[in-house]
């Protein structure tokens, strides 16, 4: 029954990763094989499959309107220039792509995760390396494996504040606790982070002698211990002192600055410049004379004009109540099944402020009516070859979550995983939480489903065998966190936006190895807890 159970991991791992099929194909294959067995033998009822199939096409263009809104945002930022102006403005920071790996990838990405979430990070961030020089595939790896530590305070503390809300004990004391936990472990994991990142780059993908690397990568060690250092400790403080709503903002955007400065003075920065991957069609040297004169505050405008609509919409609880609800395109109880339900506050997505950060950019920069009907155009034709893998993809999510609508008395399939991983390694559960995590986070695509879903079965196992609930449900979020990069519809959104459509497999396969080193290191902190204990 657990080979069976597992099945939306192993499938979807085997036809896309090893098989090397496009998306479309391996989850439309995963998606009809996990409906079957969960109404053969599983049991599942009927109605509440064709409910979650309708569920979870929901989703999916919940999804399409935030990767419609970022693609309309970067064609639109193509179209008038600012995003050759923004290169050349972070190039006068530095050209070394060590540190614009940790600028982007790490910094920038950990503030928009705090701010927004929902795998809008990635699709934001992913372009602006492109622009910088770096590769598709790199930019897309980088990008993903760079959302996770913010993960868990993304979207002003969502995963943690709606993700525990399953847990028998709930209350605002354990969503602090485990909260502050969580950022005690991260003192480590978010210290390596950056350092990571540029191992990633280097490693995977530069083009030097592996002496040439270590080389490389020795030199700028100090000053990505230093920047992960300064985000972790600033997350540290900011759980304990304004709560997990603002971590990652707080976090994100100190480490942001601070990097930046030092980067532009040169603190901890190695005199060579490190550009042994960078794309030759794109230099730096020269100011085409089509953006030269586009002030540098201008050129990044529209992400700033993003970045405080999200925080607005967010962290204000009436405008946030207001958008919630003013037209919400969801549903409750599809098909008359109890439990099946989605929601879809159209004017609250990031979709929407997405695309504001688009019309602002043509009204600011580049008035032309023209741009922003091609770039809508070109998003539209994007986002729908997405779709073709998104909709399947959030069907066998879906009817994997909903299982436990059966006329068997099975649980549903993810709490029979976490069940029969418990009854295995009992006692030792602290090293086996994290995995539990990421396995959710991996199916679901979010660190919040992905708690909401294992946090009780975590809370169970922690109570049943003696061990400190708080560390197993901190160890939970972090291992949601490392599933998160490997998520196929996460990982579909990244290939869109930088122009790698199907070959999400070869995106998966470069993220294999530093996600499991990242939930190994997780594994290894519940070790250590362990043996405290």
């Amino acid at each position: 029954m657990l080979f069976v159970a597992l099945t939306a991991i192993w499938l979807p791992l085997l036809l896309v990763v090893v098989f090397r099929q496009p998306a479309r194909v391996g989850m439309s294959i995963s998606a009809l094989a996990v409906g079957l067995l969960a109404s053969v033998i599983w049991q599942m009822e009927p109605l509440a499959i064709g409910a979650s199939a309708i569920q979870g096409v929901h989703r999916s263009l919940a999804i399409g309107l935030i990767l419609f809104g970022a693609i309309t945002l970067l064609k639109t930022l193509e179209s008038t220039g600012a995003l050759e102006r923004i290169k050349l403005g972070l190039h006068a920071l530095s050209q070394d792509m060590r540190v614009l790996t940790v600028i982007v990838a790490f910094c920038f990405i950990s503030l928009i995760e705090g701010i927004s979430g929902f795998g809008t990070p990635s699709i934001i961030a992913a372009p602006l390396l492109i622009v910088l020089g770096f590769h598709p595939l790199t930019a897309a790896v980088l990008a993903l494996l760079g959302d996770t530590v913010a993960c868990t305070f993304g979207a002003v503390g969502t995963p943690l504040i709606i993700g525990l809300e399953n847990v028998p004990i709930y209350s605002a004391e354990l969503v602090s606790s485990v909260g502050a936990t969580v950022t005690l472990f991260d003192l480590i994991i978010g210290t390596l982070l950056p350092l990571g990142l540029v191992s990633v780059l280097i490693f995977m993908f530069g083009k030097q002698t592996r002496h040439q690397k270590f080389i490389a990568l020795k030199e700028i060690a100090p000053w990505a211990l230093f920047i992960g250092a300064v985000y972790s400790v600033s997350a540290f403080l900011a759980v304990r002192i304004i709560g997990p709503e603002f971590t990652s903002i707080v976090a994100g955007a100190i480490s942001l600055i601070v990097a930046a400065v030092t980067a532009k003075f040169g603190f901890l920065i190695p005199k060579n410049i490190w550009r042994h991957h960078a794309n030759p069609d794109i230099t730096s040297e020269t100011v085409p004379q089509d953006v030269s004169h586009i002030p540098i505050w201008k050129a990044w405008l529209p992400y700033v004009i993003v970045i405080l609509l999200l925080l607005i919409t967010r962290s204000i609880p009436a405008i946030k109540e207001f958008l919630s609800s003013i037209f919400d395109a969801g549903f409750t109880n599809m098909l008359g099944v109890e439990g099946i339900s989605s929601s879809w506050p159209i004017l609250y997505s990031p979709g929407i402020v997405l695309l504001i950060g688009a019309l602002s950019a043509n009204l600011l920069i580049n008035r032309s009516p023209k741009i922003i009907g091609s770039s809508t155009k070109k998003a539209l034709s994007t986002t729908s070859v997405a779709l073709m893998s998104l909709v399947p993809a959030l069907i066998m999510v879906q009817i994997f979550i909903n299982s436990g609508h059966n006329s068997s008395d099975f649980v549903a399939m993810p709490i029979y995983i976490g069940q029969a991983l418990a009854s295995i390694f009992g006692d030792l559960w602290l090293m086996v939480a994290p995995t539990l995590g990421a396995i959710g986070a991996f199916i679901a695509g979010s660190s919040t489903v992905s708690t909401l879903t294992m946090s009780p079965v975590q809370y169970s196992i922690a109570v049943d065998t003696g061990l400190p609930h708080i560390s197993v449900l901190a160890l939970q979020m972090i291992g949601a966190a490392a599933g998160n990069t490997i998520a196929i519809h996460n990982v579909v959104s990244a290939s869109v936006v930088v122009g790698l459509v199907h070959r999400e497999g070869l995106i998966i396969r470069k993220l294999i190895i530093p996600t499991a080193t990242y939930l190994l290191i997780a594994c290894l902190i519940g070790l250590v807890v362990f043996l405290i204990i």
